[in-house]
């Protein structure tokens, strides 16, 4: 049984094609800034209602992210249920065709991109029944993969944090865990490296770790246990909800900042970590580097207005991060302020979008 109790959205798409067995769900949280966007999630989910409390989660988080990073978006999410069968090249088109028809039916409203599971190619197919889509190949007139953006966003959130935790101490010999070495976590570990930090990091395809540490001079180590590793600093970088209120007690880092979506399982438990003198960058404004590389093109935004949008963002987390010192809130609090506020203001002033 589907339970949407607690969430407040505009519209929950739930979708199963017949003919290519292709199952998911879009989730529209709010349309106040802009259509909603978000990324397309492909996942082995235990169950569809599991999927689309997933949709339901990230979508909210959209919201934040995209307000928060002066985007005239809203937010949305989409999620499909990987029932294994996705290893066919052709099967897997003819998928994402289905759901690109799912996207034109919504008339606007909702913008995908790729996420975890989902690839610029895989746009690429949604593309051809439907215009609003984001991050196709490059050579088919997109954006391409929004992986290093994302990265870039995270490590100045690092690197800022760094400055906060540790006295203006650079990045030149902090230790940092990177939990994840896909496409966002691999090009961190690099640019980490690259500004002589220390880097561990693991992934539940350990041979994917270890190609990530041979290519920069990282440690590769197993997935268990990871979290709780002597780090300065925690970089989640995989599937969110990985830190709840037991694991707060048992951190040995000082910062936590990476780029999953949705890290802590509860809310409160950003209070746990400022109680535990655990410094936090809010998600939403760490890895929104992502969502400015492919928002630039429903948006029609210049080369130069994505750089100045990444340049804000980095010095986004140095505000956040001053604003909580200086009135005792914690990030999470100043930053949840700061996109609800352009939010409401958007929703008081009529819709700034026309909707078709």
């Amino acid at each position: 049984m589907l339970n949407v109790e607690g969430f407040d959205h505009e519209r929950l798409e739930i979708f199963h094609d017949a003919q290519t067995g292709v199952t998911g769900a879009v989730a529209i949280h709010s349309t106040a800034l802009g259509p909603a966007m978000g990324g397309l999630r492909l996942n082995a989910y235990e169950s569809l209602s599991t999927a689309v409390q997933d949709a339901l989660r990230l979508s909210g988080a959209m919201s934040l992210k995209n307000a928060a990073a002066g985007l005239a978006l809203g937010g949305g999410k989409a999620v499909l249920v990987d029932d294994g069968h996705w290893d066919s090249a052709a099967l897997r088109a003819q998928r994402m065709q289905a759901v690109g028809r799912v996207v034109r039916d919504l008339r606007g409203r909702y913008v995908t991109a790729e996420d975890v599971g989902t690839t610029p190619e895989d746009m690429r197919q949604i593309a051809t029944e439907t215009e609003w889509v984001a991050g196709r190949p490059v050579d088919r007139g997109g954006r391409g993969d929004p992986s290093p953006a994302t990265a870039m966003t995270v490590f100045g959130a690092i690197r800022t944090a760094v400055t906060r935790a540790f006295d203006g101490r650079e990045l030149a010999g902090v230790h940092v865990g990177v939990q994840g070495a896909g496409h966002v976590g691999g090009v961190l570990v690099g640019l980490l490296r690259q500004a002589g930090a220390r880097v561990t990091v693991t992934d539940v395809d350990g041979r994917r770790a270890a190609d990530v540490a041979a290519a920069t001079g990282a440690e590769a180590v197993e997935a268990p246990g990871f979290l709780t590793r002597p780090f300065d600093v925690l970089a989640p970088c995989a599937l969110g909800q990985v830190i709840d209120s037991a694991i707060v007690g048992r951190l040995r880092c000082k910062v936590v900042a990476g780029a999953a979506n949705n890290q802590l399982t509860l809310a409160e438990v950003a209070d746990d970590l400022a109680r535990a003198g655990v410094l936090w960058v809010p998600d939403f404004i760490a890895n929104c580097g992502g969502i400015i590389h492919v928002g630039a093109e429903p948006l029609g935004l210049s080369d130069a207005e994505v750089a100045e949008l990444l340049d804000q963002a980095q010095r986004r987390t140095a505000d956040v991060l001053d604003e909580a010192t200086a009135t005792g809130r914690t990030p999470a609090a100043v930053a949840v302020e700061l996109a609800e506020r352009r939010i409401a203001g958007a929703a008081d002033a009529g819709a700034v979008w026309a909707k078709a």
